[in-house]
């Protein structure tokens, strides 16, 4: 009987032992869930908040350059909308014991003082150049902030940041280094940025719009067999046709059969029998040509594909590649939507890519209307810091997917910063504003 009890008691104890085990084990897997899960999450809600940062920025920056009120009063929807948002992603990270009083009142003022500019506007009372001091301070305050998420967000991505402060002093415990940064620490030093905060009571512009739901042009153009379409691509590719292998047909808005050499993709739409798209894996080397060279090859090759009256509006060079982005023109109008890009090699000039699935899309002879004002009268209301020093006619897209005609207004600010204004050729309120960024690399919008 003893020994019985012994062997029942031993039993018991170990199947305590496995349960205890097995409970420990589930609930360090959940536990580990659980911490995943939070650690996505904030990696989510920093990665949101980083957009809404640079979207702040640049909507601010324009608010500067905003003529009237109908611009200013889109932008100040834009920064409610934004600085909220920001709001909801800074608070879904945990900050501790962190006050971050200054960075929410910083995101509240920001859309209650453009509010109160675009109040002021509708009234017809001019802004004052103290305000806009104001706002090139919210702007200054804005950029620093923007700085400092993206630096949390790249060392994240870099795996030299953590979101749990406990983690972060055992790693700094054990092996005495400082390479991890935790968020804690970080979100306390953005908010030293707002120690002298004021109490105060948005590749080449229009890239990548697909604005039509069906093409006109693939539309009524006819349907061409596979031997044709690999015809076309071999002469693109300046190879024989044996070269080319098929691949898998890409379906969608814009159906085109596919071929392949061994460096480069290319598709031929079934419709019309368009380059619409080359790809490959050139590496450039010495960078030989200079990027108006690469322009000038770029036009030529357009020019042979059969893609006429296209101009070159912006480019970017990288790892020795330039890619050229280039516009429809119609008259005397530039058609942003109808846009095509090429990539050019700066080593031998080789085409190494191109990209006209806007222009397949969005392309037609439109019906431009009479100018309802004229140039120098475009030219009126504009921010009196600003110098324009070219005018001219643009076709652009717009949110709800229609196209507006437009003067482009090519301005400088007195620190030398350059800014793209549309105005409307019917009535001259402002359409859009783009803000002009140059590097060594070519120039974008902002």
């Amino acid at each position: 009987m003893k020994r019985r009890k012994k062997i029942r008691i031993g039993a018991f104890i170990s199947a305590l032992v496995l349960s205890l085990t097995a409970w420990a084990t589930v609930s360090t897997v959940k536990a580990h869930i659980y911490k995943t899960q939070i650690d996505l999450n904030n990696e989510k809600a920093l990665t949101e908040l980083c957009e809404y940062m640079d979207s702040i920025e640049v909507a601010l920056t324009k608010s500067l350059y905003a003529g009237t009120q109908s611009m200013l009063s889109t932008l100040t929807s834009e920064l409610q909308r934004d600085s909220q948002g920001a709001k909801e992603s800074l608070s879904s990270l945990n900050a501790g014991e962190t006050q971050l009083y200054n960075t929410y009142k910083f995101l509240s003022q920001v859309g209650e003082f453009t509010a109160s500019l675009n109040k002021k506007a509708a009234l017809g009372e001019e802004i004052t150049e103290k305000e806009r001091e104001t706002l090139r301070l919210l702007c200054g305050f804005a950029a620093e902030l923007s700085l400092k998420f993206e630096h949390m967000a790249s060392l994240l991505s870099a795996d030299y940041f953590t979101f749990d402060e406990i983690s972060q002093q055992l790693i700094n415990t054990d092996t005495g280094s400082e390479s991890t940064v935790s968020y804690l620490d970080s979100i306390s030093d953005a908010e030293l940025s707002f120690e002298n905060f004021p109490s105060l009571i948005y590749d080449g512009p229009y890239s990548d719009n697909i604005l039509t739901k069906e093409s006109a042009i693939l539309k009524s153009s006819k349907e061409i067999s596979r031997e044709k379409a690999r015809e076309i691509a071999a002469s693109a590719l300046d190879t024989d046709v044996r070269n080319l292998a098929d691949e898998e047909d890409i379906t969608g808005k814009v159906n085109a059969f596919t071929f392949r050499t061994d460096t480069f993709s290319i598709s031929v739409t079934k419709n019309g029998g368009f380059v619409a798209e080359i790809l490959s894996d050139i590496r450039a080397g010495e960078e030989k040509l200079t990027s108006a060279d690469a322009v000038e090859k770029a036009s030529l090759y357009l020019n042979s594909l059969g893609y006429l009256n296209m101009v070159s509006t912006y480019y970017a060079s990288s790892d020795g590649i330039c890619t050229v982005n280039f516009a429809y023109k119609q008259g005397s109008f530039i058609c942003y939507p109808d846009l095509i890009k090429v990539s050019v090699s700066l080593y031998d000039g080789r085409i190494t890519g191109l990209e006209a699935t806007d222009y397949l899309m969005n392309h037609i002879e439109r019906d431009i209307p009479d100018f309802g004002i004229t140039p120098e009268e475009a030219m009126e209301n504009t921010v009196p810091s600003l110098k324009i020093k070219k005018v001219s006619a643009a076709v652009i897209p717009t949110k709800s997917g229609t196209e507006r005609y437009t003067y482009e207004l090519f301005c400088e600010d007195t620190d030398g910063q350059h800014i793209l204004i549309y105005k409307d050729i019917s009535d001259g309120k402002e359409a859009d504003i783009l803000i002009l960024i140059y590097s060594d690399n070519g120039t974008l919008t902002k």
